[in-house]
């Protein structure tokens, strides 16, 4: 066993990795981007340091800027070190009752202005010489006497105002441009990491040598079209750290999560397998290093925070506002909040926790999908195909800029029940670990949102009705029955120790909300006070969040808001795919003997109750403006039907193979565009 570990680890593939990372990497830096920052814009802070607050110039076009205190710094983080050509745009206006401003800028040493500004805004430019960035960082100082405003409530020193700042490369654009070694080592570091787990895990050369470039490839992409967005706060230094715990992850997915596979029936095929662990791997990173972008905001990020120190205070039951519920209290669970515990234990930083276990148990998602793909379809490369989907579909994408942790919590679990349900089957016993394991996942679901456990509450209450009705053998039904069984008792338990202390005040809760809606009289510009296109507005998405005027207009108005979901959240192809993979595996599944196709029975029936639930809360959305994240609730499926699709479609030659590589590719490459467009997106939340 040691002996073959050691094998895999001289591989060649490792160091060809390394070699073409550091290759991509160098070739990157040569080429010579400008720079254009405007002062106070959303995305400005990474570069600052010594300003204070943005304002705005009032006027048609309001201009942003921000006042320097007494010395202040523009960094260019690692851009590479030759001469550049520099732009700032400033103002030196002071009232007459303060000293006139005295201004130097200066960079490496070396004094490019020493004077008093101009009173009104104008541009400075001068060369900063190769020999001024001599480690590869343009760091652009402002020195000012500072003063305090008369009668200011916030007392503050202010030196100038800045608009902006533009930098352009300088004389001698021939002279070769070393890669700064800070990143150049940390990106040839995360290749390390990533070909020796790849090789580890029984990937050849070729694929080992590709796998390892990856770092090199995503790098040097972001070096020649946004450098300073991967360079500021050396945000490149979080990938290696990402790299290391995505590896833990995989490698307990490939230990137990194949134990636990195999235990339920699926067989674990080893290239499927790998391909599976891949995907695992470069998704946490991509995922969990996105979260860490110094210029993200995830938009929940402070709510969990808050909910978790009420948790590690030892507070467990509590009540948040709640807009669903007409800004009202409602309970809100703790669960996921003890599960960060341990995690908080180990990295003492509650922030980066939330983070890390958000997208753990996101990306951990994949495992049910390629179960269920295993034991039911008996397909492993369909089981691959849908795991790629449930990992860059752009609802997988959107959860972790949104922040819905506990959301991510409860879908996983469900997922997981869904997966015990399908896998064990008649197994189901209450003599059997299958049962109790059962309903221990679905106690979990059902102590994770409120919004998740109206989905599973009414999803496996269908589910479980599915499988009782119909000519269905005697075992089946049996199986169906203590299933049903495993959910009461969770239910059961959920009750007695949470519920119990909520359910009144809830009902009371919700009469006064039926009571209130049935009394409103719409406010002007409300129409019949009815929201169509769903819950979330963001234009960047296509998605429209408006008040129906007229009954007319509330059914088109639903219409169209559903349509825009399909294509904001599934690029619309994947949902009639996912119907027409399940119809494929129904039609296959009547050609075969009922007791091989009892798991493929079972995942079909199981699905149509899945979807009714998500079906009916967007009607109930749509009607009583009471919405849950009935899209997110469809991810799993709409990617397994998918997946079975694609596998067939891969099964008819190499143009069928080719096609579907191309549209894994497709996904790939959308997730982690709209990954980054979420990146510099949510930036702007800071001023909403």
């Amino acid at each position: 066993m040691m002996w073959r570990i050691l094998r895999r680890l001289r591989n060649p593939g490792i160091y060809a990795g390394v070699l073409l990372t550091a290759l991509f990497v160098t070739l990157a830096y040569q080429s010579r981007p400008s720079y254009d920052i405007k002062i106070g814009s959303p995305t400005d802070q990474p570069l600052l340091s010594g300003f204070n607050t943005r304002e705005v110039v009032a006027g048609d076009e309001p201009v942003p800027f921000r006042w320097t205190t007494g010395a202040a710094t523009v960094t260019f983080k690692e851009v590479g070190r030759q001469d550049f050509s520099v732009m700032m745009l400033i103002n030196g206006w002071r009232p007459d009752d303060q000293p006139p401003a005295h201004l130097r800028i200066s960079s490496g040493g070396v004094t490019f202005f020493d004077g008093a500004p101009a009173r009104e805004s104008t541009e400075y430019r001068f060369v900063v010489p190769r020999d001024a960035v001599s480690d590869g960082t343009l760091i652009l100082e402002l020195n000012t006497n500072p003063f305090v405003p008369t009668g200011d409530p916030n007392p503050r020193p202010l030196g100038v105002s800045v608009q902006r700042v533009q930098v352009a490369p300088g004389p001698n654009p021939d002279r070769f441009i070393e890669a700064p070694f800070g990143i150049l080592l940390s990106l040839v570091e995360t290749s390390a990491v990533f070909g020796l787990f790849l090789a580890l895990t029984g990937w050849g050369i070729g694929v080992t040598a590709l796998g390892g470039s990856v770092p090199g490839l995503l790098g040097g992409w972001v070096v020649v079209t946004d450098r300073l967005w991967l360079t500021s706060q050396e945000w490149y230094a979080v990938w290696l750290q990402a790299t290391l715990l995505g590896v833990l992850l995989a490698l307990s997915v490939g230990t137990v999560g194949r134990w636990l596979m195999e235990h339920g029936g699926a067989r674990w095929s080893a290239t499927h397998g790998r391909a599976l662990l891949a995907l695992v791997l470069i998704a946490f990173v991509v995922r969990l290093s996105g979260q860490m972008h110094p210029q993200i905001c995830i938009i929940d990020l402070n709510f969990h925070l808050h909910r978790f120190q009420t948790v590690e205070a030892g507070q467990l039951l509590f009540t948040i506002n709640s807009a669903e519920w007409g800004g009202r209290e409602t309970f809100y669970l703790p669960t996921a909040y003890l599960f960060m515990m341990p995690l908080y234990w180990i990295f003492n930083d509650p922030l980066f926790v939330i983070r890390l276990f958000t997208v753990a148990i996101g990306t951990l998602g994949t495992v049910p999908v390629y179960y269920l793909a295993s034991r039911a379809l008996r397909d492993n490369r369909a089981g691959v195909i849908a795991a790629s989907l449930y990992l860059t579909l752009p609802m997988a994408v959107l959860p972790y800029s949104w922040g819905i942790t506990t959301n991510l919590f409860g879908e996983f679990f469900a997922l997981c029940s869904l997966a015990i349900v399908v896998g064990a089957g008649r197994g189901l016993r209450p003599n059997r670990p299958a049962f109790w394991l059962l309903a221990g996942t679905l106690l979990l679901a059902l102590l994770s949102h409120p919004g998740v456990v109206q989905l599973v509450l009414l999803a496996f209450a269908l589910i479980a009705a599915s499988w009782l009705v119909g000519r269905r053998a005697w075992h089946d039904r049996v199986g169906a029955a203590w299933a049903f069984g495993a959910f009461v008792i969770a239910a059961g338990i959920a009750y007695v120790i949470y519920y119990r202390h909520f359910v009144g005040d809830m009902l009371t809760t919700l009469a006064e909300i039926r009571k209130e809606r049935a009394s409103r009289t719409p406010q002007p510009g409300e129409g019949i006070g009815v929201r169509v296109g769903g819950s979330v507005a963001d234009k960047s998405l296509g998605l429209v969040v408006r008040y129906a005027q007229s009954l007319s207009d509330w059914f088109l108005g639903g219409l169209r808001g559903f349509w825009q979901e399909v294509q904001a959240y599934y690029s619309v192809w994947p949902v009639a795919g996912a119907l027409v993979g399940f119809w494929s595996a129904k039609a296959t599944a009547a050609r075969g003997a009922v007791y091989d196709d009892a798991p493929k029975s079972r995942l079909l029936r199981s699905v149509i109750g899945w979807v009714l639930a998500a079906a009916l809360f967007a009607l109930v959305g749509w009607v009583a403006n009471l919405y849950v994240r009935y899209s997110l609730f469809l991810l799993p499926v709409v990617a397994l039907g998918s997946g079975a699709l694609l596998s067939k479609l891969w099964g008819r030659g190499r143009s069928g193979a080719l096609l579907v590589i191309l549209v894994v590719v497709f996904f790939a490459f959308q997730a982690l565009a709209l990954w980054q467009q979420r990146i510099n997106y949510s930036a702007l939340c800071v001023f909403e």
